[in-house]
């Protein structure tokens, strides 16, 4: 292994293992995905039905998913304000399920999202997107930005085997190169990188400024807020590790007790059966905004189903008249009416699969009766009268296998 990837293993291990800080209030969290299902990397990869469940609990619990240049522009005071808790979602690299994966479900949702791709991985490898799928999704509305030319670390400290004018020229071709060659390519302008590895100085940052970006991202961990550094902008990287309880954390959700969830996860339930009623209590509902309050079901594939609230005794209830399987996950959320917070508990049930229908039975040939014996011929000519009485064409019981019955003696 040669030093730049011992280099980049310990940097990834770093966002491995470096505790996230507390979502700060106030400002947008941009979030910083890398690769979706495939290929297969154990540092940066996330999979799809764990992505799916993020994108659907962003769509159905209140978030509101702003562009890159908003979250910029309210860092720079261009912007007084934003809806209330904005998220920016953006992706680094230019891997192939940006294409696949990302792409359509982001249409699905509408979501804006940001492409942070270097040129050097287009079409050079079947993992990698294509320029044609690069400009597909710019012509739909995805937001195509840098991240440098190659992927390189880009700090001066990075680079010490060289001079300065050789690191200068080089720093050059990485920024400028990258920039003009997405601007050819999607026929938009690019202004702002995403820096290869988080890896940044300030001197770096200079640079880049100098090289025409509006701004910057790094993998520091944190919201953009009002007066962040442009060129400095924070994000929070999520990867398969992160679970659910985390990832509602890192955006700023803290817990909320709950009485009386139905159903429970240990309830059993009739597989097909519905209508299904869901339901919980709020037991400090005073203390909530009750415009605030929401109910939804996280199924991946499941709509978004109606739910009363009642403000006099914190109970929220909906029903599903959709048949359900398997495990399900319900989420209730409001805002603190003090802080303003956002307060969140979450509980799960199972619905069993339905019994397979039996098994058919092979074919089998149909039965053949066997064919009837020839009947018995009686012998020809006159039959001997039965001893002990009468005369005639009498069979003997013999012949006909019947006991014999005697006259009486006088």
């Amino acid at each position: 292994m040669n030093s730049r990837a011992i280099q980049a293993a310990a940097f990834f291990l770093f966002l491995a293992t470096a505790p996230f800080a507390l979502a700060d209030d106030g400002g947008p969290t941009v979030l910083c995905y890398h690769i979706v299902e495939s290929p297969a990397d154990p540092r940066m990869e996330i999979g799809r039905d764990q992505f799916r469940q993020q994108m659907r609990y962003l769509a159905v619990t209140g978030y509101n998913v702003i562009p890159l240049k908003w979250a910029y522009e309210y860092a720079m005071g261009k912007r007084a304000s934003l809806p209330p808790r904005s998220v920016v979602i953006t992706f680094d690299d230019g891997w192939r399920s940006a294409y696949t994966e990302v792409f359509p479900e982001m249409k699905r949702r509408h979501f804006p999202f940001t492409l942070f791709i270097y040129p050097n991985i287009v079409g050079k490898t079947s993992r990698a997107v294509t320029w044609k799928q690069i400009k597909e999704m710019s012509d739909w509305g995805a937001d195509i930005q840098s991240h440098s030319y190659s992927h390189p670390f880009l700090t001066r400290r990075r680079h010490l085997n060289v001079g300065d004018k050789q690191y200068a020229d080089w720093l050059a071709r990485e920024l400028e190169g990258s920039r003009k060659e997405l601007e050819h390519e999607t026929g938009k302008p690019v202004q702002f990188l995403a820096y290869p590895y988080g890896d940044y100085d300030h001197y770096l940052a200079a640079a880049v400024a100098r090289s025409g970006y509006l701004g910057a991202l790094t993998c520091d961990y944190g919201r953009v807020k009002k007066g962040s550094d442009p060129l400095r902008m924070k994000r929070f990287v999520i990867e398969k590790r992160i679970d659910f309880a985390s990832f509602r954390h890192y955006l700023g959700a803290a817990p909320m007790p709950l009485l009386a969830t139905a159903p429970q996860l240990n309830q059993a339930l009739d597989p097909g059966v519905t209508p299904i009623t869901v339901s919980a209590k709020i037991p400090n509902y005073k203390n909530v905004d009750p415009k605030s309050v929401g109910l939804a079901l996280m199924s991946a594939a499941g709509t978004t189903v109606p739910f009363a609230y009642d403000p006099h005794d914190g109970s929220v209830t909906m029903t599903i008249k959709e048949a359900l399987k398997g495990l399900q996950r319900v989420i209730v959320w409001a805002n603190d009416v003090k802080s303003g917070k956002r307060l969140e508990a979450t509980w799960l049930f199972k619905v069993p699969e339905p019994a397979p229908p039996p098994a058919a039975l092979p074919a089998t040939a149909p039965l053949t009766m066997p064919a009837p014996a020839p009947a018995s011929t009686l012998p020809a000519g006159p039959i001997a009268p039965v001893a002990g009485g009468g005369s005639g064409t009498h069979a003997s019981a013999a012949d006909l296998h019947m006991p014999v019955q005697r006259s009486p003696k006088p």
